[in-house]
């Protein structure tokens, strides 16, 4: 890394990865967990809560049950309280506080997971929207006369992709039937998505997408488990002969990867939706460990 990148990365805000949720009997926890919100915990055992990845534990130095439930409160953010609610339900689920809704215009209600901690169900409505659209638009306002002396760029800003769609019921078939994926809501013209650490809305357009560039990328584990189950539902990917590129099993290798992606390369696939957006799916392609390398490599990099 450069030393503007080194800084830079100093004073970046670290991004709020995982929590460790510990416990005396493990299984039970994480079973209750994938039941209770249709989860299932990867190979290293975390549940991915919409980017943030659960670890449920085992723990010798922890009681039975939380002692101070409400010190750290799991808050799941859902489009349908009412629905969540009525699933824990059928699982005769304990609750502290039942669902209600709340002045400020949220769902709210707080179950009682099997180890005692504290689980809040809460759904935002337009109404809650609105009202912190308003709450910011005074902040700005209280701010005027420190607005003049502030440099405004994107740095503190969030990100998001668009994709075009013709047909946007089409598209929603094809997201939800050939990709796994629904919509967290919509609204007329548009369809939000959430995804592991973002996300991409699809909007109604009278164009096409010119498809000749990736247009969204997708990080997985395993490319071939799952290049596998998106051609079993339906999904063609593309041939690629060109640039040095060569697809088998419609999957090349690319030179080059981001330090932070940990690895020299990637496996990658690409294909379009039904609207013509083209998506690429790719896995890294890790450096060999340090300890791997000849004495003379390792002179090399030290010299380098």
């Amino acid at each position: 890394m450069t030393r503007a990148e080194t800084e830079a990365a100093a004073r970046a805000v670290p991004r709020l990865g995982s929590m460790l949720l510990a416990s005396t009997d493990p299984d039970r926890l994480r079973a209750w967990y994938e039941k209770a919100f249709g989860l299932t915990a990867d190979m290293d055992g975390f549940l991915d809560f919409g980017g943030v990845g659960v670890l449920v534990d085992g723990r010798d130095d922890v009681a039975d049950r939380a002692v101070e439930p409400a010190r750290v409160i799991l808050n799941m953010h859902v489009p349908d309280a009412r629905a969540v609610v009525a699933h824990l339900d059928s699982m005769d689920v304990t609750w502290l506080a039942p669902l209600e809704y709340r002045e400020v215009g949220s769902w709210f209600a707080t179950a009682i997971d099997p180890d005692g901690n504290h689980v809040q169900i809460i759904e935002l409505t337009e109404v809650y929207w609105s009202g912190r659209r308003e709450r910011a638009q005074r902040a700005r306002v209280l701010r005027g006369a420190e607005r003049e002396e502030t440099v405004w760029t994107l740095a503190d800003a969030s990100a998001s992709g668009r994709l075009p769609a013709q047909d946007l019921d089409r598209a929603r078939r094809f997201y939800a039937d050939k990709l796994g994926l629904e919509p967290v809501e919509s609204r007329p013209g548009g369809l939000r998505y959430e995804t592991h650490g973002g996300g991409f809305s699809l909007f109604q357009s009278a164009g096409r997408p010119s498809g000749d560039h990736t247009q969204i990328a997708w990080k997985v584990d395993d490319i071939d488990a799952v290049v596998t189950e998106l051609r079993r539902r339906g999904v063609v990917f593309e041939d690629v002969d060109a640039l040095g590129l060569h697809t088998v099993n419609g999957i090349t290798e690319v030179e080059g990867n981001y330090p932070s992606a940990g690895g020299r390369g990637e496996r990658a696939a690409w294909f379009r939706d039904s609207e013509g957006n083209l998506h690429g799916v790719g896995q890294a392609i890790h450096s060999p460990p340090p300890h791997h390398a000849q004495n003379g490599d390792l002179s090399r990099h030290a010299s380098a």
